[in-house]
């Protein structure tokens, strides 16, 4: 009983500890996310060059998308023109840190982790969409293919006017799972791993970056859920250099994506976006492990920011996100039931091919419901499905464009 009150109260900890952070980096990203739509990022990116990488870069960094939900996103730009390297450098960056990230990063690992986590993305997003423009100038995969734009588009009074429905369909409900398995995983290793048992049994540093980049390549976690692990197997000995290859490898790669990724780009873009991710990544880890030996950095980076912030606060943002995930979950289980009981009789149902979260299923629920005539969409991600009313048949295949436009396949 005692081991099992420890493991909850090093769970709560981590969880107080972010939740304030999480919240206000939702809000930065719904900001985000009106001022700059998709439509803009897209607009940037369609030409061979560094500036075209340089500018998918920036764009990716901000914005709070999961390693899955990113690759329709990318495979929609790839469609829209984008050039090889523009579209492997927003798969990288966009997944590997993002602005509610980047401040539990802040908030677990201070403020000089988070910025060399920064600059960390964006050094790995440039090499790798360069090195793919160098090496491959040829077209492969998926040719240009301009949406339909038959659906109106969204101006920013309409983004901001749904703003409550993107914050949670598109930012908390992506990494929500996700998120609370990652705070679970921290309470547990803090409250059952020795101390300095990374230290003692992995040898030196370069070997424990190499299990980090073992470890991180095939799995999929979300850059949220992968920093409170982080930080607890960095006060378990670990050192920083390898908590951020996990942090860069584990966001930017898993097996689902990798795949996927080499049907949009091909197989040598593919070979050279993992192989700069892993070289980079363990380059700038013993950057990194360097400058806390050398610069004294350690108490620094060791020591979390929860002295900036009075205690009535962080308890306000802990009721907040648990309010948010509350009626998240309560909503999907009524919308399941509610799916479950609709006479699908004088509905449409199309199956739907590479969407697997909630940000896949607000992407392909946008472009449905964008078409005139067409309404109520129903997403089943279990099925792998959308069913709606239409108004009218024949527009059936204007759907289905739209669909494939957005970056999935349909049928």
């Amino acid at each position: 009983m005692d081991l099992f009150i420890h493991i909850l109260e090093q769970t709560l900890y981590f969880y107080n500890e972010i939740a304030i952070y999480l919240v206000l980096g939702f809000v930065i990203a719904a900001l985000l996310h009106i001022l700059f739509p998709e439509s803009l990022v897209r607009k940037h990116l369609g030409h061979n060059s560094f500036l075209s990488v340089l500018k998918s870069t920036a764009f990716g960094i901000p914005l709070p998308i999961c390693s899955c939900g990113v690759v329709p996103v990318a495979a929609s730009l790839k469609k829209s023109g984008a050039s090889n390297g523009a579209t492997v450098s927003f798969l990288i960056s966009t997944p590997q840190i993002g602005a509610d990230s980047y401040l539990i990063t802040y908030s677990l690992l201070g403020w000089i982790f988070g910025v060399f986590r920064i600059m960390a993305a964006l050094i790995t997003a440039l090499a790798a969409g360069l090195f793919v423009n160098l090496f491959q100038r040829k077209p492969t995969g998926i040719d240009k293919q301009e949406a339909t734009s038959s659906g109106t588009q969204e101006t920013a009074k309409d983004r901001l006017s749904h703003i409550g429905r993107y914050i949670e369909y598109e930012l908390l409900g992506p990494i929500a799972n996700a998120l609370l398995i990652g705070i679970v995983i921290a309470g547990f290793i803090s409250a059952l791993v020795p101390e300095n048992f990374f230290e003692a049994w992995m040898g030196g540093t370069w070997t424990s970056m190499l299990v980090m980049l073992v470890v991180g390549i095939p799995l999929y976690i979300c850059a949220s859920a992968s920093t409170p692990i982080a930080a607890s197997l960095i006060l378990k000995g670990m050192s920083p250099g390898a908590a951020l290859v996990f942090l860069l490898v584990g966001p930017a790669t898993n097996a689902m994506s990798i795949a996927t990724v080499l049907k949009i780009v091909g197989k040598r873009a593919t070979a050279i976006y993992l192989l700069t991710i892993a070289v980079v990544s363990l380059l700038l880890g013993g950057l990194l492990n360097l400058m806390v030996a050398h610069y004294g950095m350690g108490q620094i980076i060791f020591t979390h920011q929860h002295e900036l912030l009075p205690a009535w606060l962080k308890l306000i943002g802990s009721g907040l996100l648990l309010l948010m995930l509350a009626g998240y979950y309560m909503r999907r289980f009524f919308s399941q039931k509610t799916q479950e009981m609709l006479d699908m009789s004088n509905r449409i149902t199309l199956t739907v091919d590479g969407m697997t979260c909630m940000h896949c299923a607000a992407n392909v629920k946008r472009a449905v419901e964008g078409i005139e005539g067409a309404a109520d969409a129903q997403i089943n991600l279990e099925n792998k499905s959308v069913s709606f009313e239409l108004d009218d048949s024949s527009k059936t295949e204007q759907i289905k464009l739209e669909i494939r436009a957005a970056g999935y396949e349909t049928s």
